[in-house]
């Protein structure tokens, strides 16, 4: 039989970080560990069907045997309870012949959970039916940016609890380092009260869920036209420059680690850009700068990159990199990140006595 760990939680709340950990912790063990995601989010076709970027980052980076359509056999666009109300037996009966291929010579399947737990809960493939079919165990995480965190951590615990669902506790992550001991303490201390179990406090570690400069081109078929060399800085957030330069400085000069969105023929707008130092400037529109525009972020290592698209259609397809593990150019970094996060914040052992006790009851 297979121990299996459902991480369910909040949307962006760190979810595929805590697999990702988990897994490399109990493989590093001699464990044989799986990965399973039934339900996934796709924003782009691939040869005609959707693809999770979760997915096919824990596939890259962790290098696992099984095919996509294995690992996660459902992916969902935006817009999918048309899919749903047409399809829902085909796509149950293809998450559990997938769940029982991919669970095959494995002591521990790690599944990961859609976006939300309630997700699917119309067409009971939402995480508290599933987990009940899978005999899983549940790790609920939580976004601890604020005291909400604990209304929602306590509503998701509740719930599951209610629906027979085995929760195990609750990781709080993303923790802003003002916020740490406030999380540590207050809330913790209230869920506790709550009669919930808390498994961690992790504070956000910005490096690992944010995009590389990389990651942006990657994302938007963008072409560089300077500053190859920095394509490894981060993206912390967008400014669209539709304003005045004088407007505009004020904005950049409180903005750190951002990408300045723009249309190519603002080179007044793009030179000022450029001496505030931001991780990149975007130039949409396949609108070209002048000489003067390139020869100035070239000399200052400032990636400078060219897309077809209009503004918003831009800054539409950033928006899935928000929240998001991407594996290149920075993977092996970020899998030592999230063994120190595992190592110094995540009660990680309490979680393996439960495979321990599940073993040994069934011997």
């Amino acid at each position: 039989m297979v121990y299996t760990l459902y991480i369910a939680g909040t949307r962006f709340s760190g979810k595929t970080a805590l697999c990702l950990g988990l897994y490399n912790s109990f493989n590093e063990m001699g464990i044989r560990v799986g990965y399973f995601k039934p339900i996934g989010q796709g924003y782009k076709m691939v040869e005609g069907r959707y693809i999770d970027p979760d997915v096919t980052m824990m596939k890259d980076v962790i290098g696992l045997k099984e095919p996509i359509e294995e690992l996660c056999p459902v992916v969902l666009g935006s817009r999918y309870l048309d899919l749903i109300s047409k399809d829902y037996e085909s796509l149950r009966t293809r998450v559990m012949e997938s769940y029982e291929k991919v669970k095959k010579d494995k002591d521990i399947l790690i599944i990961e959970a859609a976006q939300t737990p309630e997700r699917l809960f119309c067409s009971n493939l939402d995480v508290a039916t599933l987990s009940k079919e899978f005999g899983s165990k549940v790790i609920l995480s939580v976004k601890g940016d604020d005291d909400t965190c604990a209304d929602k951590a306590l509503l998701y615990n509740n719930y599951m609890v209610q629906r027979g669902v085995d929760v195990l506790g609750v990781i709080i992550n993303f923790v802003p380092f003002q916020q740490l001991e406030r999380m540590r303490g207050v809330v913790s201390e209230i869920l506790c009260k709550c009669k919930v179990n808390i498994y961690g406090v992790v504070p956000d570690h910005r490096e690992l869920t944010l995009p590389t400069v990389q990651d942006v081109v990657n994302s938007l078929e963008a072409e560089v036209l300077a500053g190859k060399g920095g394509m490894d800085r981060i993206v912390d957030n967008y400014l669209v420059g539709a304003m005045s330069p004088e407007a505009a400085m004020s904005w950049l000069r409180r903005s750190v680690d951002k990408a300045f969105i723009t249309g190519g023929d603002r080179a007044d707008l793009i030179l000022m850009a450029l001496e505030t130092k931001p991780s990149a400037i975007i130039l949409t529109g396949n609108i070209y700068p002048s000489a003067q525009v390139i020869s100035s972020a070239e000399s200052k290592g400032i990636p400078l990159l060219l897309v077809t698209d209009d503004t918003f259609t831009t800054v539409t397809k950033l928006e899935p990199l928000d929240g998001r593990i991407v594996p290149i150019p920075m993977s092996t970094r970020k899998i030592q990140l999230t063994r120190k996060i595992m190592s110094e914040y995540i009660d990680w052992k309490n979680i393996l006595e439960g495979y321990v006790d599940f073993k040994t009851r069934n011997k």
